[in-house]
């Protein structure tokens, strides 16, 4: 009895936490590996620096994939908010808080595009999405013609290349923001309770009276504007706004939550494992950079990860079905 009691409870650990116990085993393995030079304070801020953007658009998405659906505009959508703040300051002249608020609304704007014609008008959510992604792009490059916006204010740095205190990247910081008030929403409001219980079963929360084409817009909202989010990070960051320079973003996104799946929770997207799963890709990428690894390889390496995020989260959603 006692035997099988432990041999449970083990198997419990493993389930709900053999994710971070894989991390924890990769930052070993790059401490060995790199001695001196991986595992040192500057470098670990710099992952965490690394990850803000990823970790934040990979939030938005979150909310989306709690109910079972996915946005693959992400990656356009934030490289056309990039351009669209850089030249709302560049070209127009405008207050960089006021560019920002703009492109947070143009965001939240995509964003219920995006969940209007997925859910009420009933496109299947990998083609809506996608040409909305399209379409965005397309207007994208009609307005640059493929050339960046340069020359932005030195004030716009305060969104991601400036430190707090000299320490910690502001880009951090707002992204830890972002998840705080993520978690306020799907844990604390009915709002997010309805994104939870469509996820769980849509057709139970349809026969409660729950309005489940809305509750899906508005997950597809909070996406639009952790899209804009990131954007604003990550052309503060670069310094000017590129017109692709978001699209790596998506599989990116997708792998991170889909890691995050595994993680805490039997096969269900949540915040803590989504923000798990960036910093697994960031420390994967950053170890390897370290290590004089080919990118190639690189790509090998995530590609594997996701392929085996992707084969435990399923047989965790079969085994609890």
């Amino acid at each position: 009895m006692v035997k099988s009691m432990k041999s449970l409870n083990i198997s419990k650990i493993a389930k709900n936490f053999g994710t971070l116990i894989g991390y924890i085993i990769l930052l070993i393995a790059f401490t060995i590996l790199a001695p001196g030079r991986f595992m040192t304070v500057s470098n670990m801020i710099g992952i965490l620096r690394q990850i803000a953007m990823l970790g934040t658009i990979s939030i938005g998405l979150t909310f989306v994939m709690i109910t079972k659906r996915s946005d693959l505009s992400i990656g356009y959508s934030t490289s056309f908010l990039g351009i669209f703040v850089a030249a709302l300051m560049v070209n127009a002249g405008m207050n960089i808080w006021v560019a920002a608020l703009l492109t947070i609304i143009l965001g939240a704007l995509i964003g219920l595009i995006n969940g209007t014609i997925i859910s009420y008008l009933g496109v299947p959510d990998f083609i809506g999405s996608l040409g909305v992604g399209y379409v965005v792009a397309g207007i994208n490059q009609a307005y640059t013609k493929g050339h960046p916006v340069s020359n932005l204010p030195e004030s716009f740095g305060i969104f991601g290349s400036q430190r707090l205190f000299d320490v910690l990247p502001n880009a951090v910081v707002i992204m830890i923001i972002v998840l705080l008030v993520s978690y306020v929403i799907l844990r604390h409001t009915r709002l997010g309770r309805y994104i939870y219980a469509v996820g769980d079963n849509e057709e139970a929360t349809l026969m409660s009276g729950i309005n489940t084409k809305k509750t899906v817009v508005w997950s597809y909202v909070f996406c639009g504007i952790a899209c804009a989010v990131t954007a604003i990070m990550l052309t503060s960051r670069l310094g000017s706004a590129h017109p692709q320079a978001a699209e790596d973003y998506l599989l990116n996104a997708i792998a991170a939550v889909w890691l995050g799946s595994t993680a805490f929770k039997d096969g269900e997207p949540n915040l803590a494992g989504t923000v798990l799963g960036a910093l697994i890709i960031g420390t994967m990428a950053n170890g390897l950079t370290i290590m004089n690894v080919s990118y190639y390889y690189q790509d090998i390496a995530t590609g594997l990860i996701i392929l085996l995020a992707v084969i435990i989260t399923s047989i965790q959603r079969q085994n609890k079905k």
